[in-house]
C-alpha cells in the first residue's frame, strides 16, 4: 500500500462526514415543520402572590413553542373575575399591577397554542437519533482505518527485497 492510496480513502471519509451533517441539518429542519399546532385549556392553574409582585410564568410557556391565550383570573379568596387592569398578561407572564387581591393566590384560566409531535416529526426525530449514535463511531472508524493504513505500509516496507 502506498501513500497515493490514501487519496480515495480519505475522500470517501471526508464526503461521509459531509453528508451526514448535511442530512442531520435537513432533517433537524423539516422536523419542526411536520409539527401540528395544538390546543388545550387550562383550569384553575393556582399562582401564589409573592409569584404575582415579581411576574411569573403559567405553565403554557413550559410547552414546546407554547403560546397562551386570554386568561381569566378569579380571586382565590372571593372567587371574584378580576378585571385586566389589575394584572399584565404578556403572553405567559402575567403581573399583578396593583394593591388589590395582595393577600390571596389567583385562578387563573387560559387557552394555550403548542407544537405537539406528530408520527412524521417522531420518526424524524428517532432517524436523528439514530444517525446521532452513528457519528459517534466515525472517529473510531477513522482511527482505525488510519493505523490500518500505516500498519499497512510499514509492513509493506519489511517485504521489499533489498535494492529494488
Amino acid at each position: 500500500m502506498e501513500l497515493k492510496n490514501l487519496y480515495p480513502v480519505v475522500i470517501t471519509l471526508i464526503l461521509i462526514g459531509l453528508l451526514l451533517g448535511i442530512g442531520i441539518f435537513i432533517l433537524s429542519s423539516i422536523e419542526n415543520t411536520v409539527d401540528e399546532t395544538t390546543s388545550a385549556t387550562a383550569t384553575q392553574e393556582v399562582l401564589t402572590q409573592a409569584e404575582l409582585i415579581a411576574g411569573t410564568e403559567l405553565d403554557g410557556s413550559a410547552y414546546r413553542d407554547g403560546s397562551c391565550g386570554t386568561v381569566s383570573i378569579q380571586n382565590g379568596t372571593s372567587g371574584a373575575t378580576l378585571t385586566a387592569g389589575n394584572y399584565t398578561q404578556t403572553d405567559c407572564l402575567i403581573v399583578n399591577t396593583t394593591s388589590d387581591y395582595v393577600d390571596s393566590s389567583w385562578y387563573v384560566n387560559y387557552t394555550i397554542t403548542y407544537s405537539a409531535d406528530t408520527q412524521a416529526s417522531t420518526a424524524i426525530n428517532q432517524t436523528i437519533g439514530g444517525i446521532g449514535d452513528f457519528a459517534d463511531w466515525i472517529p473510531i472508524i477513522v482511527v482505525v482505518i488510519a493505523a490500518a493504513i500505516v500498519l499497512g505500509i510499514v509492513l509493506s516496507s519489511f517485504g521489499r527485497q533489498p535494492g529494488v
